[in-house]
C-alpha cells in the first residue's frame, strides 16, 4: 500500500506534515491564492470505513456550526472523493500538549488565560448544541497566548444518533468524563469535566486522574479520585468544581466562565468546606461528592478512643486582637506545586502524560513561538503558484505571436477561447466559492448542469462588449505604428491583430479567462518539477513562435491583405467623387445655356 502523501489534494498544495491522529493525516498546504491551511486527511484504511467518512461528515457540520475567535474554523471539505479531507485555518502555534511537555507548567496569569479562552470556546460550542467529547491538551493550540479548539474529532450534536457501539466509547482516557467511560447518557457537563482536566494538566503538567494502566486511570476517573492537592491553591475550588462524578453538580459552561473570570492567584487557601460522614470517616467535599482520602475506607470500622477535651477557648478580646494582627499579615507569595521528583515508567503513556523533570528554579515564561525551519514565509508562498502563472504568461505571448502569423484564423480562435474559459470561470468559480461556504454537496453537479444556460448567456454578452473594447485597442496600436512608427499598412494591421488577442486577456473583462488558466494550470502541474518542465516546453514554442512572427510575412487568409482592400476601397471611392462632380458642374452650365463649355461631355 502506498503510504506517501500526495503533492496537491484538489485545489490545495500539500507543503509538509505538520501532525498526525489515529483518523488521519494534518499538512500544512497553500490554497490557490498562496494562504496557509490545515489539510486534514483520513487515513486510507480509515477513508474506506463508511462509519469514519460519517464522523468526518459530522465533524464538518459541527464545526461549520460553532463561531468563536477560539475555535478554527472550516474553509472547505472533500467528503465524497477518494481521499476525504478538511481544510481549516492554520493556527501558527504550538499545542498545550508539546508547550506544557516541554517548558514546564504554566504560570498562573498564563493558566487564568488558558481557562478563560477555553471557557469562551466551550460558551459558543454549546450554543451550537454541540458536544465536543474530546477536550485534551493535544487538541488545544496556543497562539500568541491564546487558546485555539483545533479538533471536533468525535464531536456530535445533541440528541443526534450515537456512532459509537454498545460498551465501546472513543477519547483519550486521561480526559473522558466518567459518564463515558460507564456508556451512560452524555451530556455537555462532559465537556466541562474534559476542560477542568485539560487546565489541571497545564497547572501541573501532569493529567489530573495520575498516570498508569488503562484500567487503573478509568477507575480513578469514575470515583472522582482527582488529584486536586496537586494544583495551585488558588485553583482547587475552580477545578472542584468542575471534575464532579455526577454531571449534574457540574456548573455549566456560563458558570465556569464566571467563576473562571473570578479566579485569582493572590488566593493561597482552598476555600472548600469539608464534612464528614458517619463514623468511617469519609469526606465529602462541598459539593457533596464523595472522596476516599486513602484505603482505609475499605478497612471494618474501629472504636477509638474518646478524645481529649479541648482547651479553653481564649478571652475574647485575645481572639479579637489575633483576628486583627491575620488580617495585617499579606498573603504569602504564590508558589507553583512541587513536580514529580521520579519520571514515571514508559507503559504509563497509555493513559495520560508524565511529569516534566524537577527545576531547581522556578520555569520562566514560555517563549514567544518561532516557526520551524520548514515555515514557509509569506514572501515565499507566491513562489508555489509562479511556475503555474509563468506558464499561462508564455501560452499568451505563444497566441500572439500565432495571430501576428495568421491574423483572421487566429484571432477568431482567440474570441472563442475566451468565450470558453470565461464560461468555465462562471460555472467552476461559483462552484468553488460555494464549496468553501458550506463544504462539498451531491448537488454540486446538478447546480452545475442547471447554472450553465445562464453562464452561458452571461459569458456570451461580457465577450460582446470586450470584443469591440480589444478591437478599439488593436486600432490604437494600428494607428500609432502606421502614422507614428511609419510602418506599413500590413505589417502594422498584423501587429494590431496580435494586441487584439492580448487585450482579450489583459484589458478590464478579461480577468475571467486569466483565473480560468491559472486555474486549469495550477491542477495540471502538481509539483515544482511538472512545473518547471511545462515552463521549458511552453518557453520553448513561445521562442520559435516569436522568431517566425519577425521573420515571415502575416498570412490574411481566408481574407485579403489590408493594404490591398484599402487600395480598392480609396479607388471606388475617388471614381464615385469625381463622377459626381462632375455631372454637376455639365447640368449647371447646360442651364446657363453655357453648355458648349463643357468639352467633356
Amino acid at each position: 500500500m502506498n503510504t506517501e502523501a500526495p503533492e496537491r489534494l484538489g485545489p490545495y498544495r500539500l507543503v509538509r506534515k505538520i501532525g498526525e491522529g489515529g483518523m488521519g493525516v494534518v499538512h500544512l498546504g497553500l490554497d490557490g491564492e498562496g494562504r496557509e491551511v490545515a489539510i486534514k486527511v483520513l487515513h486510507q484504511h480509515v477513508a474506506a470505513d463508511l462509519k469514519a467518512r460519517d464522523r468526518l461528515t459530522r465533524e464538518v457540520e459541527t464545526m461549520r456550526r460553532v463561531r468563536s475567535p477560539f475555535v478554527a474554523e472550516v474553509i472547505d471539505a472533500e467528503l465524497v472523493g477518494g481521499q476525504p479531507y478538511v481544510v481549516t485555518r492554520f493556527a501558527p502555534g504550538r499545542t498545550l500538549e508539546d508547550t506544557v511537555l516541554t517548558d514546564g507548567a504554566l504560570e498562573a496569569r498564563q493558566i487564568i488565560r488558558l481557562a478563560q479562552g477555553l471557557c469562551q470556546a466551550l460558551v459558543a460550542i454549546h450554543a451550537a448544541d454541540v458536544i465536543h467529547r474530546d477536550f485534551k491538551p493535544s487538541n488545544v493550540m496556543l497562539v500568541d497566548g491564546e487558546p485555539l479548539v483545533i479538533d471536533f474529532g468525535i464531536a456530535h450534536l445533541v440528541n443526534a444518533t450515537r456512532l459509537t457501539q454498545t460498551g465501546m466509547f472513543v477519547g483519550t482516557p486521561g480526559y473522558l468524563a466518567p459518564e463515558i467511560i460507564r456508556d451512560s447518557d452524555i451530556t455537555q457537563a462532559a465537556d466541562v469535566h474534559a476542560l477542568a482536566s485539560t487546565v489541571f494538566f497545564a497547572a501541573t503538567g501532569a493529567p489530573p486522574f495520575g498516570t498508569g494502566t488503562f484500567e487503573a486511570v478509568c477507575f480513578n476517573i469514575m470515583e472522582g479520585r482527582a488529584q486536586i492537592d496537586k494544583a495551585p491553591a488558588w485553583l482547587r475550588g475552580w477545578l472542584s468544581r468542575a471534575l464532579q462524578v455526577d454531571p449534574a453538580a457540574r456548573p455549566s459552561a456560563h458558570e465556569l466562565l464566571r467563576m473562571a473570570r473570578a479566579l485569582d492567584p493572590s488566593v493561597t487557601t482552598f476555600n472548600e468546606t469539608a464534612s464528614f460522614d458517619g463514623p468511617t470517616g469519609t469526606k465529602r467535599m462541598g459539593s457533596g461528592t464523595r472522596v476516599m482520602d486513602s484505603y482505609s475506607d475499605l478497612l471494618p470500622p474501629v472504636r477509638y478512643a474518646k478524645p481529649a477535651p479541648p482547651s479553653p477557648a481564649p478571652p475574647r478580646r485575645e481572639e479579637k486582637r489575633r483576628e486583627e494582627k491575620r488580617r495585617e499579615q499579606k498573603p504569602p507569595p504564590y508558589v507553583p506545586a512541587p513536580m514529580a521528583a521520579r519520571p514515571p515508567h514508559a507503559d504509563q503513556r497509555v493513559a495520560g502524560y508524565p511529569a516534566p523533570q524537577p527545576r531547581t528554579a522556578p520555569p520562566p515564561p514560555a517563549p514567544r513561538y518561532t516557526p520551524p525551519p520548514q515555515y514557509t514565509p509569506p514572501a515565499e508562498r507566491k513562489k508555489y503558484l509562479f511556475g503555474s502563472q509563468f506558464t499561462g504568461l508564455l501560452l499568451l505571448v505563444t497566441l500572439i505571436a500565432l495571430t501576428v502569423m495568421m491574423p483572421v484564423m487566429v484571432g477568431a480562435v482567440a474570441v472563442v477561447l475566451a468565450l470558453v474559459l470565461r464560461l468555465g470561470e462562471y460555472l467552476f468559480g461559483d462552484l468553488v466559492k460555494r464549496r468553501q461556504m458550506r463544504g462539498n454537496s451531491g448537488a454540486d453537479p446538478l447546480l452545475v448542469v442547471v447554472g450553465t444556460p445562464w453562464a452561458l448567456v452571461k459569458s456570451a454578452l461580457v465577450t460582446v462588449v470586450h470584443v469591440p473594447l480589444a478591437l478599439l485597442f488593436g486600432v490604437c496600436v494600428w494607428g500609432v505604428l502606421h502614422w507614428v512608427g511609419q510602418m506599413g499598412v500590413n505589417e502594422a494591421a498584423a501587429y494590431a491583430a496580435g494586441a487584439f488577442a492580448a487585450g482579450l486577456f489583459v484589458l478590464p473583462g478579461g480577468g475571467a479567462p486569466r483565473k480560468a488558466v491559472t486555474r486549469s494550470l495550477t491542477g495540471v502541474l502538481r509539483t515544482p518539477g511538472a512545473a518547471l518542465v511545462a515552463v521549458v516546453l511552453v518557453g520553448t514554442a513561445a521562442l520559435f513562435a516569436v522568431m517566425f512572427a519577425l521573420g515571415q510575412e502575416p498570412v490574411w487568409s481566408p481574407w485579403r491583405a489590408p493594404e490591398s482592400v484599402i487600395n480598392e476601397l480609396a479607388s471606388e471611392a475617388r471614381q464615385s467623387t469625381v463622377g459626381l462632380i462632375t455631372g454637376l458642374i455639365g447640368s449647371l452650365l447646360d442651364g446657363l445655356g453655357l453648355g458648349f463649355l463643357t468639352n467633356w461631355s
